[in-house]
């Protein structure tokens, strides 16, 4: 019987920034009605694949390699928002359009249907915020008006595995942009 892998394609981050999202923002969220995202888990999620077939990993890294002629590019973190009241996030101003790009030829090239898609780094899960809990979260969080430039120049299969204490990431295979 094949053996299923929990997989998602990302862009990571610089672990600078990772410091920085989880001190200024992931932080300041209450530990008790949301389960925050760890520190080493910030990325930006690019396709969801749920669980795939692990034999079928060097035929998805072929179909990605199609992409290594993305040119990188410049994005600003600096978005606050949330999914219908359960997930915080922060989300991109400039490089949006790049990421929505990113996204829409990633599926095609794996055959994946193209999902709606909003480039975001997921800060925390609401666990039981009521509404005025949750928008006080969101407000404290615009408050803080956090801005930061980061290159988007690869993106990563990454395999979810869970742990104790949570998923845990693994990087399986890295496409590095050439343009």
């Amino acid at each position: 019987m094949a053996e299923n892998a929990r997989l998602f394609f990302a862009v990571n981050i610089p672990e600078e920034t990772k410091n920085r999202i989880f001190a200024e923002l992931v932080e300041t969220i209450p530990q008790k009605s949301f389960g925050k995202t760890r520190r080493e888990n910030l990325h930006i999620t690019i396709a969801f694949l749920g669980y795939f077939p692990k034999e079928k990993i060097v035929e998805l890294e072929k179909k990605a390699q199609t992409l290594k002629n993305f040119k990188k590019f410049e994005a600003e973190l600096n978005e606050i928002g949330h999914f219908r009241g359960r997930v915080l996030w922060l989300g991109t101003g400039k490089g949006t359009e790049e990421f929505n790009l990113l996204a829409k030829k990633l599926c095609e090239a794996i055959e994946m249907p193209n999902e709606e898609f909003h480039a975001h780094v997921t800060l925390a899960r609401n666990k039981s915020a009521e509404k005025k809990e949750f928008d006080a979260v969101v407000e404290k969080l615009h408050a803080k008006k956090f801005f930061e430039k980061i290159c988007a120049n690869s993106f990563d299969l990454m395999q979810s595995i869970p742990a104790s204490k949570g998923q845990v990431y693994k990087k399986v295979f890295s496409i590095k942009f050439s343009g």
